[in-house]
């Protein structure tokens, strides 16, 4: 008997959730009959801790199990060179080249047919090609890859090249102040921002890819900066183009939805003429995490998602926000490293084996594959100590295989962001939240205010998230449902004004608090044993009233005046004063409110009372959770599934990633390259289950489950990186 098994309804999503959801309840009373108990394993020591008698409602999306197949441990490797670099290649040697990847464990690359100066590598009829080079440096790599079974992919930058735009300035973008994003003098070239409006443009890029696609037997083209530098253009072309479609080209709404839609008509463009000149070569682009992947997921064989952690501002909650965002979309999903330091062409900047354990360890829990950012010196030669250090750490990737292919993520939560083409999702609110969650073991997606979200148990509405008329009208049937929903701040507003949609649930807005910052007063316990105290909200908080059926856990205070230039006390803020009539916090049944932007908050300060109030709102309006563990707060956890198949049995896989971060001075990124060990971990899951196995993978040991009506729990002596949790399910 498969208790859990999505593929059953492959053709209704849907009705696979609700269907899992009866055999869940069916299953939960054959436990309590002892029908299904299994023998020998005592129950759980946690078992007192878990608080509710149901298992907490989840969904495992079925189209991970029937995905095509990708390779898992991809190079990115770039390689963009000026006139000043005089000699391109001349220490390439193709064998070497290929056997150097092989050492790396290497199964996929991208290589470059056309660099962001406009320089190609191999002898275009186009160019211009690179003048340092003398023979063709593409060619002899796809040959390499191909004789070794690697996968191999063309780059080709689009908007960004410095090469078109001296050469064809009419194609430039213009800024609504009439300038461009043409270096000043005395700068170094950044973005050229050439504009997708113009049809020669288009065309000749698409002689440049017809040229480089039929050359070579490629696995796939991998396209660059198509995206806008910004979601405006006035040169002439937009202009009229705005104006033929009825509307003003100084508007910016107009701005934004005409460059959406050359960009989304680009990207169908490249599609169709990739697939027409050489049938089933893959199409992929680096859209730089933009919103709106639902205007263009059926455009895309994979989603790429660039995010070097330790450099470029995109730190350690980027990859985790976007990958669970990117992977709703049915699509492979690649998350990308580097093995720089800072950021790209870093030369001389290389990690640790241990500090790429725990960025791909945090990828592969999250159900993306990987890449790894490198970057070839201009002579043509792989660094050696490069490709050891992607071997170490692609080696271990290698053999958890057939425990990722097909696996799908567990999930009980969805995270709603705004749908705004061109938003790049590095909001603070966003990043703060994705911490929050990811502390408090909450297993979640990050979804689209369109998407299917009734099919989570709890639904999390943050601080820079307003819903439209048609969200708040899902979210009170959702809530009617008996799901449960947490608000953050403004999220309680409806989109496009002042007007809160709470007022059902007796929460009333009651404008912005006048005071940054305010002051947090619990009226529950959720601070453990310290004394009554008034925890500031440093970025301020808004104003609620909370009447019945809702409940108060923390009011609003105040200060007695707000510091200023011409009122001030002490070093900082005035200190508290009253409490008010609003509330911080509340509950009402399965709908919590929390009346500071708690996601900006926490990421910007990290202070445990933000976090401490998020935690017990989450309990009171979602009892049943996922999982449980003893694990410090800075380890990852996440549960993905595997559907039973031909030698494999259906299997839930709990990874646990151990973010130890030797201590940091504020220039430098953290570093996660001399690991503190976990020891003494107890994990537990907590969904009725029959085990025939368990196993931790990474370690190479048999574990002993304990087991009881509710869920499995398993004990860890010793985490040094990451632990693979194997929870084989009895047919």
């Amino acid at each position: 008997m498969n208790i859990l098994d999505p593929t059953r309804n492959l053709g209704n999503p849907a009705a696979a959730v609700v269907a899992t959801r009866l055999r869940r309840r069916e299953f939960l009373g054959m436990m309590a009959a002892g029908v299904a108990a299994v023998q020998g394993w005592p129950p759980s020591a946690l078992a007192g801790a878990v608080p509710a008698p149901a298992a907490p409602r989840t969904w495992i999306d079925p189209r991970f199990a029937t995905m095509p197949p990708r390779p898992w441990r991809k190079i990115h490797l770039d390689f963009h060179n000026t006139a000043h670099i005089g000699k391109i290649g001349e220490k390439f040697n193709a064998d070497e080249f290929g056997d150097r990847l092989l050492a790396g464990h290497v199964d996929s690359v991208v290589v470059f047919a056309k660099d962001m100066h406009g320089y190609f590598y191999y002898p275009s009829q186009y160019g211009p090609v690179h003048p340092g080079l003398s023979f063709d440096l593409l060619g002899a790599q796809v040959k390499a890859c191909r004789e070794r079974k690697i996968a191999v992919y063309a780059y080709y930058c689009t908007t960004w090249d410095h090469h078109l735009a001296k050469t064809h300035p009419e194609w430039l973008v213009i800024k609504r102040d009439g300038s461009n994003y043409l270096p000043k003098a005395g700068q170094t070239p950044d973005w050229t921002a050439l504009c997708l409006a113009h049809d020669a443009y288009l065309k000749l890029m698409d002689e440049h890819t017809r040229e480089f696609v039929g050359r070579y037997e490629l696995d796939g083209a991998w396209f660059d900066m198509a995206e806008p530098i910004g979601p405006e253009c006035f040169c002439p072309e937009c202009r009229k183009q705005i104006a033929a479609a009825g509307k003003d080209p100084q508007d910016a709404g107009a701005q934004r939805d005409h460059k959406n839609r050359l960009f989304l008509d680009w990207h169908r463009r490249m599609r169709d003429l990739v697939r027409a000149t050489r049938p089933g070569c893959q199409v992929d682009f680096n859209d730089i995490g933009l919103s709106c992947v639902s205007q263009r997921a059926e455009m895309l064989d994979n989603i790429d998602i660039e995010a070097l952690p330790t450099g470029a501002g995109w730190g350690y909650f980027y990859a985790p926000a976007q990958i669970r965002y990117q992977r709703t979309f049915g699509v492979p999903v690649y998350g990308m490293t580097g093995r720089f330091v800072a950021s790209w062409a870093d030369f001389g900047g290389l990690k640790l084996p241990a500090q790429l354990d725990v960025e791909l360890a945090s990828i592969v829990a999250n159900a993306a594959r990987c890449d790894i950012g490198d970057q070839m010196p201009p002579s043509g030669r792989l660094d050696p100590a490069v490709y050891h250090v992607i071997g170490e750490s692609y080696g271990r990737i290698k053999n958890l295989e057939p425990y990722l292919e097909g696996a799908a993520p567990v999930t009980e939560a969805a995270l709603l962001i705004p749908a705004v083409p061109f938003d790049r999702l590095r909001d603070e609110y966003l990043y703060g939240m994705t911490k929050l969650m990811l502390e408090a073991r909450l297993q979640f997606d990050v979804l689209e205010p369109t998407q299917e979200w009734e099919r989570y148990g709890l639904v999390v509405l943050p601080d820079g998230f307003r819903p439209d008329a048609a969200t708040i009208e899902r979210l009170h049937s959702f809530i009617a449902q008996g799901g449960a929903v947490l608000v953050c701040h403004e999220a309680g507003l409806a989109a496009g004004g002042t007007t809160g949609w709470l007022d059902r649930y007796g929460l009333t807005y009651a404008g912005a608090s006048p005071f940054k910052p305010a002051y947090l007063v619990p009226q529950t316990n959720f601070t453990g044993d310290i004394p009554g105290y008034e925890y500031a909200l440093y970025e301020g908080a808004s104003q609620w009233q909370a009447s019945a059926p809702a409940v108060s856990l923390a009011a609003l205070g105040v200060p007695q005046f707000q510091r200023s230039a011409e009122r001030y006390t002490s070093h900082k803020q005035t200190p508290f004063d009253h409490v008010t009539g609003f509330t911080a916090m509340a509950r009402s049944g399965r709908v919590g409110l929390l009346g500071f932007p708690a996601g900006q908050s926490y990421y910007r300060h990290g202070y445990w009372v933000y976090r401490a109030a998020f935690e017990h709102l989450l309990g009171e309006v979602l009892p049943a959770r996922l999982v449980h563990s003893n694990a410090p707060r800075s380890t990852e956890i996440t549960v993905t599934h595997q559907t039973k198949a031909v030698g494999r049995p259906e299997r839930f896989l709990i990874h646990v990633v151990n973010y130890s971060p030797v201590r940091k001075a504020p220039p430098h990124p953290e570093f996660h390259d001399d690991p503190i060990p976990l020891t003494d971990v107890t994990l537990r899951l907590n969904l009725p289950l029959r085990i025939a196995a368990a196993r931790a993978l990474v370690a190479g040991q048999t574990l002993r489950p304990r087991v009881d009506a509710r869920g499995v729990e398993v004990a860890l002596a010793r985490v040094p990186i990451s632990e693979v949790i194997c929870l084989d399910v009895a047919s």
